[in-house]
């Protein structure tokens, strides 16, 4: 049942992206990775967990492979709209109940036409009056743009706002009827926190404000069959966030901070949008109307709604739950509040009053890490007592923070769970710029009971107790950093080298005995004295990187394995030697890079479009042949020619190494090496200077080469240092062209990124 071993593989993320309300501010694990953790580490029928299930996705992976599930959120907003996510009627009903939505008489005309007419605005091609998808407002300046397309003539136009625009936005009262409306509706009971719901209203302008109370009032009076108010409350749900001054640009995730520019949507469009995508969503899941009916059950069924895992854990039997796929919980308090707002309009105050304290504006930092560490910590030790002795607790997320982290696996060692697996994926591209920098990765966090794992949490013997627990934290932390630098072989990010500390510190038992010591801020003294050790690596072995678009680790000693992206490359040439699919190029590099050596997201396929072509989802490898050298050493020699230096003929003299050189008063003034591999480091060692050298490769290679001296800065600046470069032939070839021919036109060709290319890419800016 359980393969262990696989555990330490990273499984990606492979869900198309659907519909979902409110789905930019929710946390779940995809459906495609839960059900790879759910078939290999539970058998037909066993009962999986969700304890912080936003989105009903766990519920959908166990249902597809015949298991039941609990999925429970503590949140009342989003439980509703998981619940309601996981029942969505048949799309022949979202169609009618938007259609008698639109239908709806509002001032003599149909309730659609006279949203879409809140947002008319004056075509330029044909000056006919037609709806605006969106317009664009400056938090200061007023609005300055709109983009629509034309019911008239059918153009699509992008416009500066006009001053008919102006004056309809200005038509609208700001606190009107519409906006007392939407403030009786969500103000709490006793006025409580009246002046943060005004501040929330007025992240909506006062058309789309108006816009929502219309629909809102209409939904209201016509609308009371269960299954119809569902789907306008979800529609309406979506509506709130799309017609918040959220968005800075159209297709942009929102934001929960003022933004100095941002988009106001047509809401009758968005609705329309929203119906349709939700028609295509997955058919809904044979629901059970409590945890109870789920355990009880003796086939598969879901019970997916309101709950948390202490109080499964008060109503559950012990040792009932068989795996645990979950996704730890949002700590914005800000986000909470406007679940609050969002909830209250869309399913009354009562429904939501649980979250009225998120409101309270005292809620500061101090409070919100605290609210969030003690329920973490409580929801995870309700897990470990509720979950088999050969359970999993496998939390799947997406973060950019590291005290969520340390959070998580200091809850994780309180409840005496063990660390079985940590698997950290940044995107390729995503650099720090400061020393301690986060950067945003995916997480595969696997816990497990003590006996089901050789990593179990160790008692200190006498001889380590008598050295200091800050030291030996100290200690701990760069003996882990140390040699995640070394197994990787690259400068890496410091959440590489944060990461491989508390996961060490976490399976040394050192945050299980930290947290039994310290009684006060036993969290704050763990990562204190793991920071204090990462930083004096610099006084022993460790060195840092910085440029102004990157600040990373490396380690000063030659101990250390060939580079990761040398390895994966050279793996990934191996399994193009057939045709092979994308996914199976990924799962196959996964499994043979596991644990800290996961690659991150873009490095297989970086490797892959270097040496193949993909088509239809399939990687077919390129032939290099002897005529693309061929071209690349002629052009090479013609340029040499025509800016006056002796080039022999390619084979008619003899230089080690070198597929061409220019010579000038017979001395070497330029030397040339052709390759088919991107590789660099082996010419460190090769000093040409006072010459000057250039390494060639075929145009594919570029990206790779490029993230390859990204990775190893060090041995790039040795590499120039020793006097090489690199010559683009596609530049070389314009340069060769061109009727006259500077003295300096080499310069402009040398680098990946070369001054001719970046005076182009100017020039057609321009």
């Amino acid at each position: 049942m359980a393969q262990v071993a696989a555990l330490d593989e990273f499984i990606p993320n492979r869900d198309r992206r659907g519909f979902y309300p409110l789905r930019d501010f929710l946390r779940a694990p995809p459906v495609s990775v839960a059900a790879r953790y759910i078939e290999m580490l539970t058998a037909p029928g066993d009962l999986v967990l969700d304890p912080f299930g936003a989105m009903p996705t766990v519920a959908r992976a166990a249902h597809g492979h015949g298991r039941r599930a609990i999925v429970v959120e503590s949140n009342p907003l989003w439980a509703w709209l998981a619940r309601a996510m996981a029942s969505l009627p048949p799309a022949s009903e979202i169609d009618a109940a938007l259609a008698r939505l639109g239908d709806a008489r509002k001032d003599d005309a149909p309730l659609r036409a006279h949203i879409n007419q809140l947002y008319t605005t004056t075509c330029a091609a044909c000056a006919q009056p037609t709806p605006a998808d969106y317009f664009v407002h400056a938090r200061e300046g007023g609005l300055l743009a709109r983009h629509y397309t034309c019911a008239h003539c059918g153009a699509t136009r992008d416009d500066p706002a006009t001053e008919d625009d102006l004056q309809r936005l200005a038509s609208f009262n700001p606190r009107g009827m519409h906006y007392h409306f939407a403030f009786e509706r969500v103000l709490p009971a006793d006025n409580l926190h009246a002046e943060r719901i005004r501040k929330m209203l007025d992240l909506y302008t006062p058309r789309n404000l108006y816009a929502l109370v219309t629909l809102t009032s209409k939904i209201d009076s016509l609308f009371h069959a269960t299954r119809e108010q569902s789907i306008l409350r979800l529609l309406l749900l979506h509506l709130l966030e799309r017609g918040a001054s959220l968005y800075p640009t159209p297709d942009a995730a929102p934001q929960l901070r003022p933004l100095k520019q941002f988009v106001e949507f047509n809401l009758w469009r968005q609705v329309e949008i929203a119906a349709r995508a939700l028609g295509n969503e997955p058919t809904a899941l044979d629901l059970a109307e409590s945890p109870g009916e789920v355990i009880a059950a003796p086939t598969p069924l879901a019970f997916v709604g309101r709950g948390s895992a202490p109080r499964l854990a008060r109503e559950m039997p012990r040792d009932s739950v068989a795996l645990v796929v979950t996704t730890p919980p949002t700590r914005r308090v800000a986000l909470w509040a406007m679940a609050y707002f969002w909830g209250a309009w869309t399913l009354g105050r009562d429904r939501v009053q649980t979250l009225t304290p998120f409101l309270d504006p005292k809620k500061d930092a101090t409070w919100e890490w605290r609210w969030y560490s003690d329920g973490l910590n409580e929801s995870v030790s309700a897990l470990a007592a509720i979950t088999r002795a050969d359970a999993r607790l496998v939390f799947v997320f997406a973060e950019s923070w590291h005290p969520v982290i340390e959070t998580l696996l200091l809850a994780g060692a309180q409840a005496g769970l063990g660390l079985e697996a940590f698997l950290f994926q940044p995107r390729l591209g995503d650099l720090p710029r400061r020393e301690f920098e986060d950067i945003r990765g995916e997480y595969r966090v696997v816990f497990a009971h003590p006996a089901q794992t050789d990593r179990e949490q160790r008692t200190p013997n006498a001889e380590a107790r008598a050295t200091p627990l800050d030291a030996r934290l100290r200690t701990a932390a760069f003996a882990a950093a140390s040699e995640i630098l070394a197994r990787r072989g690259e400068a890496l990010a410091f959440s590489w080298v944060h990461h491989a500390a508390f996961a060490h510190l976490a399976r040394a038992g050192l945050l299980a005995e930290s947290l039994a010591t310290i009684k006060t801020a036993p969290g704050r003294f763990i990562h204190n004295a793991a920071m204090a050790g990462l930083s004096e690596g610099y006084a022993h072995d460790f060195d840092h990187y910085a440029s102004p678009t990157q600040f990373v680790w490396l380690r000063r000693s030659r101990e250390l394995a060939p580079p990761l992206i040398d390895r994966v490359e050279a793996f990934v040439l191996d399994a193009l030697a057939r045709p092979i699919g994308r996914e199976e190029l990924q799962d196959a590099a996964y499994r043979t890079f596991p644990g800290d050596l996961t690659p991150e997201a873009g490095v297989v396929e970086l490797c892959a479009a270097a040496y193949a072509e993909e088509r239809e989802g399939t990687w077919h490898l390129r032939a290099f042949d002897a005529a693309e050298r061929a071209h690349a050493l002629d052009i090479l020699a013609r340029l040499g020619k025509r800016l006056g230096y002796t080039v022999p003929e390619v084979g008619q003299y003899v230089v080690p190494n070198l597929d061409l050189a220019w010579f000038a008063d017979g001395d070497l003034a330029h030397a040339f090496v052709w390759r088919d591999r991107a590789r660099f480091t082996d010419l460190v060692t090769t000093q040409i200077a006072p010459a000057r050298g250039y390494l060639v490769i075929p145009e594919t290679l570029v990206a790779l080469l490029r993230e390859k001296m990204r990775r190893l800065p060090h041995l790039a600046d040795a590499f120039h240092e020793a006097g090489w470069d690199c010559v683009r032939v596609p530049f070389v070839e314009r340069w060769l062209n061109a009727d006259k021919i500077e003295p300096n036109a080499l310069a402009w060709v040398v680098g990946l990124d070369p001054p001719a290319a970046q005076a182009r890419a100017q020039l057609e800016l321009l």
